[in-house]
């Protein structure tokens, strides 16, 4: 019996100590398919939690596997604990073992139809990925469930997005031989939540701080890239002189956001202590300084500021807008809560929800604008002055005419008591 959207696939009751052929519906099928297609390779659980969180039990998703199995479209090469492990004893986290499941062609080409995404988008089908235990995809597919599905603490917010607004293992080319290129281990989008393009990259401690720095330095380098802009007619004939005709090349990959500056990376800690990890950012962030840090100055067109004014702004062109935070925390708060450390100057050490980190401080608007206050404020504080001024020199103005009424009458007075004095005259009496 053919299946149709809905439908679950008929029991087929098989001979001897065979099972039943596991039941399952088509719309779990493709929601099997589509998580998949985004992440390459995952466990049953993970799977669940994307695209059936309410549910406390796997088996619905692994029905849908087993049968998708049978169709050839995905495979089971290992499972999370690892090549040396045994299935279903725990991981290297301390949690029973799963199988991990990935796509086959045929399942890669299915997935792109569910997802309406083009072949060159999918990327491959992730062969043997999980022969290994697969560690640094499971911290990644973590790191997408809790983005998707928000903080497990009472309270917390919800998540943001869905298994829609993610890519994984995307190259970014540094050249045009595409030889030199900065993968992201994840690529978010959802202009709804106000998280137009964000790079996510999951670093498990497995190296140096030196290493996860100079990643940052590749994405500074891949936003610095600029290629000649395919809006313009091929038959024109111009080159590129400088930035003439030119374009940044992430901007030709994706739509432009919307928003000042570069397109931010986040960076999501795993794999050690939260002391250890509070302190591998802190290293992070010192050693990539020349790839985040504003520059500092003031804005010289609005005045000069005087040496004990205190007052700057911060100018991030160029500059990688870079947060971080540990996966335990992104998985307890969800990323709209108070998880994210920005890198940046004049930050504090408080922790800040994602918007709020990825909104630049100190800028040169909020500067301009203290800058209007003050100068505001002092031409309402000299105009004060003025009318002070004019106030005290009419009132001794007032006192100098009366004062000098007060003379010319004395004077008068005077006059009047000469005149009185002097000896008259036989007619003037």
């Amino acid at each position: 019996m053919a299946d149709t959207a809905g439908s679950v696939t008929g029991p087929r009751v098989k001979v001897g100590k065979q099972a039943r052929r596991p039941r399952s519906a088509v719309r779990d099928r493709e929601d099997v398919l589509r998580v998949l297609g985004v992440l390459k390779v995952a466990t049953a659980t993970q799977i669940m939690e994307l695209v059936r969180p309410h549910l406390s039990d796997n088996k619905q998703i692994r029905n849908a596997l087993l049968v998708l199995q049978t169709e050839k479209k995905v495979i089971s090469e290992g499972s999370t604990a690892g090549p040396a492990g045994k299935f279903g004893a725990p991981d290297r986290r301390g949690e029973p073992s799963q199988k991990l499941w990935g796509l086959t062609k045929a399942g890669l080409d299915s997935a792109a139809i569910k997802l309406k995404r083009e072949p060159d988008v999918m990327g491959g089908h992730a062969r043997g990925a999980g022969t290994g235990g697969a560690p640094h995809a499971m911290a990644v597919n973590a790191t997408v469930v809790a983005f998707t599905r928000g903080g497990t603490l009472p309270g917390s917010p919800a998540g943001i997005g869905g298994i829609e607004s993610w890519r994984t293992e995307v190259a970014h080319p540094l050249s045009s031989s595409g030889k030199r290129n900065v993968r992201a281990d994840a690529v978010f989008q959802d202009k709804d939540a106000g998280v137009p393009l964000l790079m996510v990259e999951v670093d498990r401690a497995t190296e140096s701080a030196h290493v996860l720095a100079d990643k940052v330095g590749a994405y500074a380098d891949f936003y610095a890239r600029r290629v000649r802009d395919p809006g313009l007619p091929a038959s024109t004939g111009r080159g590129t002189i400088g930035e003439m005709n030119t374009v940044p090349f992430w901007e030709t990959l994706y739509r432009r956001t919307g928003l000042p500056g570069l397109p931010p990376l986040a960076i999501v800690l795993t794999g050690a202590g939260p002391t250890a990890l509070d302190s591998r950012m802190r290293a992070v962030g010192q050693l990539s300084r020349e790839f985040w840090a504003g520059q500092e100055h003031a804005d010289y067109r609005y005045g000069s500021t005087a040496a004990d004014d205190g007052d700057f702004y911060l100018d991030f062109t160029g500059k990688v807008p870079l947060v971080m935070t540990t996966l335990d925390r992104l998985q307890q708060h969800g990323p709209m809560g108070p998880v994210w450390f920005r890198v940046a100057q004049e930050r504090g050490r408080e922790p800040e929800p994602l918007l709020q980190a990825l909104t630049d401080t100190h800028t040169a608007a909020e500067y301009r604008q203290r800058r209007t206050q003050r100068e505001r404020a002092a031409e309402a504080a000299e105009a004060q002055k003025q009318r002070r001024k004019a106030a005290e020199q009419q009132r001794l103005d007032e006192e100098w005419e009366r004062s000098e009424w007060f003379e010319k009458r004395k004077r008068k007075v005077k006059k009047l008591a000469r005149l009185w004095d002097e000896p008259k005259t036989e007619d003037e009496r």
